[in-house]
């Protein structure tokens, strides 16, 4: 049984910060000073000093979550939840995150060495010296292990590669195989014609509907032996021309799902070499994405290229051990016996089977067929570590877009501006070259026909730099046109977020655009699905006086996805219950797995959504049964039913906020409930849906409580950062007990904003806390 803890065993649990700190392994004194909102800004006289004093400082506030996501990414999250913990940990010992994380530091040079190294030793330095622990220990009644340089990395990853696309892959493949290809492909139809792209910025797709009948026939054939088993983003930036400074600006948020503590860490790292700013990932050394150096800001989004594939692998167990067919000659497997240990129960024993493509993800190699992913990051090391050390020192737009050269997990987007005033887009990761059937399904690893050819060059990737238009903007939709000639992905984004972005930017007067601007289109909350969706909802027929009353509230509308208004609640509850009839007419018996939204499910999903819109809009009636006005009628009709029973019958009292609320939830609060209201933060009503720029999606298992999110907010301006802005859902402090723990969740969730501390003098003489590091020879 777990210790009874209490608030003040949170407050208890606080590390300190204020005590001078001497320790052997720094060369020169460094000064950490916390401002008002618990962020550290740290001042170290060389590089080494200042990567020791991040691991410190990062240890302070985020052990917890550093060590939470290290025993994620090992395949070892068992050991703390118990046998909930095991299925996903089976998948992540396959995956092998560690494996390929030592990987990359093996081959990454002398100088990110050194970074990771010196991060790795501040950490453990923490360990050493500190009195107290995070609270989640003593409720586990365990303690931390020593920090490894490998493990910077693997939690990189884990928050990383598995944004990638071999689970919607494997969900396709089955997908085929439960409602039949034919069905599967008319729903498959890719990104919209007329539907905006990011380069070249402004322009829209002319490509033809996607054609995966054939490629799906085939995957219903070739696995009919398997049943095993969203990211998003804003970003973009203005040329000098619309701005009143006469340099660029860059804007955005990461949309993800709420962790608790939150993803991202807020860090301020300053030395002789370099300065920067911007959102880390605790446990790895360096700002990597969304942030700004003395010269260059950058912030970034998911790219969606499809980088992993699914390669249907065929084994045999012969006198030499287990072997896999590849073009006519069986070739030795790599096995791995692993044990996972559980917490409270007892270990269970795995085999992970390794070929060329990569582990085995799904299925059973004794059977004779199996499924492995491939994965740029997960098959080899990469310098990636390099491209983020050499990214965090580049001067120009063109700089950090040769620093990404060595980019490798994930591909991303990247809105860009320099000193200079450079602005644009910049494209960044490994795509492997290969034909489209891989993107469509799980392919015969055992023919050679669909191996890689390499990867797209780094300067073929597309790129917007200083465009015509005067804007770029990346808002996951699809990044090049039909005519690009290499294959990059079958699913991206629709327009709706990068199309309102736009809107609002070419709404800017010239000469005119301030960081104000950018904020207003960070709270920018109109939907163009609610538009096209409600226009044909008020023209049905109503069924009763309660359909009739809100029909008119409902013509009254802008189509603002607005917490304090009632028709985003009338609409977005008719929409679900259309969705929902809609999936269970379209997938028969396989319509709960999308509804219940098992792995690889949620992007199909969205094809049917889209699709649904798209019919609307063009008043076909081929996707409905029966007949449109019906299906709108009685899914109103059925709203207003189960809104009454969820809010009372007052309709003027429905606002969405009182439904679209976040929820965060500290991973040990599902497993020690008792725990709950001392570990999670408080919930918060929002703006938005999955359609706004404004992001504030949700899903059909678990209605409109907000599951996808901005998981920070920032706006850089080169002309002067001090001008500079951002937020984050929760708070810097990864500890319970903190006042930093969820300090800037209210402000958040009213799309506002605390300035970014650049200024020494004034980071100085508004400190919260300061506290020094300093090399033990200066003990006195």
């Amino acid at each position: 049984m777990p210790a009874k803890i209490t608030a003040h065993d949170l407050k208890a649990a606080l590390p300190d910060i204020t005590s001078t700190i001497r320790t052997p392994e720094l060369d020169k004194a460094v000064e950490v000073y916390r401002d008002r909102w618990g962020i550290p800004h740290i001042k170290a006289e060389n590089e080494h000093d200042l990567f020791f004093s991040q691991g410190f400082a990062t240890a302070q506030d985020r052990l917890w979550h550093m060590d939470f996501d290290r025993h994620q990414a090992l395949g070892r999250w068992s050991e703390f939840a118990g046998p909930s913990g095991i299925a996903r940990d089976n998948l992540l010992r396959a995956a092998g995150m560690g494996r390929t994380a030592k990987l990359d530091y093996e081959i990454a040079s002398p100088e990110a060495k050194a970074m990771i190294d010196a991060y790795t030793a501040g950490v453990n330095a923490f360990l050493d010296m500190s009195k107290t622990l995070p609270i989640e220990y003593k409720i586990l009644d365990q303690t931390p292990e020593r920090w490894e340089n490998w493990h910077c990395l693997t939690v990189y990853k884990m928050r990383n590669t598995l944004l990638g696309t071999f689970e919607p892959k494997l969900f396709r493949t089955r997908l085929a195989k439960a409602i039949g290809a034919e069905r599967a492909a008319e729903l498959i139809k890719g990104y919209p014609k007329g539907h905006l792209l990011t380069v070249p910025p402004g322009a829209v797709y002319e490509g033809t509907p996607l054609e995966g009948l054939d490629e799906l026939s085939k995957a219903a054939e070739e696995t009919n032996w398997l049943n095993e088993i969203d990211a998003g983003s804003n970003g973009w930036s203005i040329s000098g021309e619309l701005t009143k400074s006469g340099l660029p600006l860059v804007a955005g948020d990461s949309h993800r799902a709420l962790d608790t503590p939150s993803v991202y860490y807020q860090i301020h790292l300053s030395c002789p070499d370099f300065t920067i700013i911007g959102y880390s990932v605790p446990g790895m050394p360096g700002i990597l994405h969304f942030c700004h150096n003395e010269y260059v800001a950058w912030g970034m989004t998911y790219g969606g290229a499809d980088t992993q594939d699914l390669f249907i692998e065929r084994f045999r167990d012969g006198r030499n051990g287990r072997e896999y067919l590849f073009k006519g000659e069986w070739q030795p497997a790599e096995v791995l016996n692993e044990t996972i240990e559980v917490r409270g129960s007892h270990p269970v024993e795995i085999e992970v089977t390794i070929t060329h493509h990569g582990p085995v993800i799904a299925g059973d190699p004794k059977s004779g067929k199996a499924v492995t992913v491939s994965d740029p990051g997960l098959i080899a090391g990469s310098r990636w570590v390099d491209a983020a050390r050499d990214a965090m020192r580049s001067k120009s737009v063109e700089e950090l877009h040769e620093a990404f050269r060595n980019w490798t997990d994930r591909v991303n987007n990247y809105a860009v501006a320099d000193v200079q005033g450079n602005f644009g887009y910049l494209h960044a990761g490994k795509i492997p070259i290969r034909s489209e059937s891989n993107g469509w399904r799980a392919v015969p690893g055992w023919t050679g026909e669909h191996e890689w050819q390499g990867y797209i060059p780094h300067d073929e990737l597309p790129k917007a730099i200083n465009p015509d238009t005067g804007y770029a903007v990346t808002c996951n939709q699809r990044v090049a046109g039909h005519d690009y000639p290499y294959y990059v992905g079958l699913y991206f984004t629709p327009e709706h977020r990068a199309r309102r972005v736009q809107t609002r930017i070419l709404e800017l007067e010239p000469g005119t655009a301030t960081v104000d601007d950018m904020a207003r289109i960070h709270a920018e909350r109109i939907s163009n699905p609610a538009r096209i969706f409600t226009e044909a909802l008020v023209s049905a027929d109503p069924l009763d006086e309660d359909s009739a009353q809100a029909q008119a509230l409902l013509r009254e509308w802008d189509y603002s996805m607005d917490r304090d208004l009632v028709q985003p609640t009338l609409y977005a509850k008719t929409k679900a219950n259309i969705i929902r009839w809609l999936v269970e007419d379209l997938l028969g018996d396989f319509a709960e797995e999308v509804i219940s939204e098992v792995p690889g499910s949620s992007a199909h999903l969205r094809q049917i959504v889209l699709q649904m819109t798209l019919a609307i809009e063009r008043d076909d009636n081929s996707l409905f049964s029966p007949r449109p006005g019906s299906v709108f009628s009685a899914a109103l009709r059925q709203a207003i039913a189960d809104l009454k029973e969820m809010l009372g019958g007052d309709i003027s009292q429905w606002q969405w906020g009182r439904l679209h609320r976040t929820h965060p939830q500290h991973p040990l609060s599902l497993v020690f409930p008792e725990f709950r209201e001392l570990l999670n933060p408080p919930s918060m009503p929002t703006h938005g849906d999955g359609d706004t720029p404004l992001a504030g999606s949700y899903g059909l298992n678990n209605e409109f409580i907000t599951t996808g999110m901005s998981v920070n907010r920032y706006i850089h301006d080169p002309s002067d950062w001090t001008n500079s802005r951002w937020i984050v859902p929760l708070g810097a402090s990864g500890h319970p007990g903190s006042p930093h723990y969820a300090d800037q969740a209210e402000m958040w969730s009213n799309v506002e904003y605390i300035p970014q501390l650049w200024d020494w003098e004034e980071i100085k003489s508004e400190a919260e806390s300061q506290q020094k590091l300093e090399p033990a020879a200066t003990q006195k």
